[in-house]
């Protein structure tokens, strides 16, 4: 039998079975999973990553959470190097949730980083901080986000589905 023919089990890298045809499948864009098909009800494609960068393990949680119901990837790292460390070894994610007030590396120093390295990442920032009392440099006013804390999932949902356009 011809091995384009072929169908057989392989387990991923997760431990997942899934049914293969020997074939490899299409390469995914950027931040968005071999599995994404179709847009999901944020606009986003589904199983896109959101990198959530949060220190409060709580509020982590519950956003990535929040996020996968929306059918999203959410990896999380508690610190703005991880995040760039993350990035490093994964590639970009097709959008950046960062909380403003982080231990070392902060919110907005992440975000310029990230912007520099892939200036087309959309950032979604969020804070317990008024919006109108951010001072952010010119080159994060394109494509940037804002969420204020405390938020429900209806607020992130709306937010993402603005990020998307």
């Amino acid at each position: 039998m011809d091995s384009a023919m072929e169908t057989g089990y392989r387990q991923q890298d997760d431990g997942a079975v899934v049914l293969s045809s020997g074939n490899p499948p299409p390469p995914a864009p950027a931040g968005v999973s071999a599995q994404a098909a179709q847009p999901g009800r944020t606009g986003w494609p589904v199983g896109s990553t959101v990198l959530v960068v949060e220190d409060d393990p709580l509020i982590s949680m519950n956003l990535v959470q929040m996020l996968e119901m929306l059918d999203f990837a959410a990896p999380s790292v508690p610190r703005g190097e991880a995040a760039l460390d993350w990035i490093n070894k994964n590639g970009p994610p097709a959008l950046l949730l960062t909380d403003l007030r982080l231990p070392g590396m902060n919110g907005v120093a992440l975000s310029v980083a990230v912007r520099q390295a892939h200036p087309t990442v959309p950032i979604l920032l969020t804070t317990g901080q008024s919006a109108d009392t951010l001072d952010l440099p010119p080159e994060l006013r394109q494509g940037l986000g804002f969420l204020p804390k405390p938020y429900a999932m209806r607020h992130l949902e709306d937010a993402l589905r603005k990020m998307r356009g």
